[in-house]
């Protein structure tokens, strides 16, 4: 987050934040909440690489083994549900309005 927060603030202040997408690769980001904090310090995207990584490994030790890219599709789309709900309680409509604030 502070890196995030850092870098975004540069650019601000440099006049380039507008031309410039910040993309976080991250081993730390696992819940709606990780993804929403890193998106108000500015991150456009994120990639959380030891999350996807842990599902693979999940996906085919389960009572019901599940395919890799189903267990990852589930995860995007549950993160992706939880951000609308989390931006929608705060009366946001895009998350480009809610990047960087």
């Amino acid at each position: 987050l502070l890196a995030t927060s850092a870098v975004h603030q540069h650019l601000v202040m440099r006049g380039l934040r507008a031309s410039t997408g910040l993309v976080v690769e991250t081993g730390s980001a696992r819940e709606t909440h990780h993804f929403a904090l890193l998106a108000g310090y500015g991150a456009e995207a994120v990639h959380p690489y030891l999350a996807l990584e842990t599902l693979v490994d999940l996906a085919a030790h389960l009572p019901k083994p599940m395919s890799p890219q189903d267990a990852t599709y589930n995860y995007t789309k549950a993160v992706g549900k939880g951000l609308m709900k989390v931006m929608s309680k705060m009366g946001i409509s895009t998350y480009m309005s809610y990047c960087g604030a």
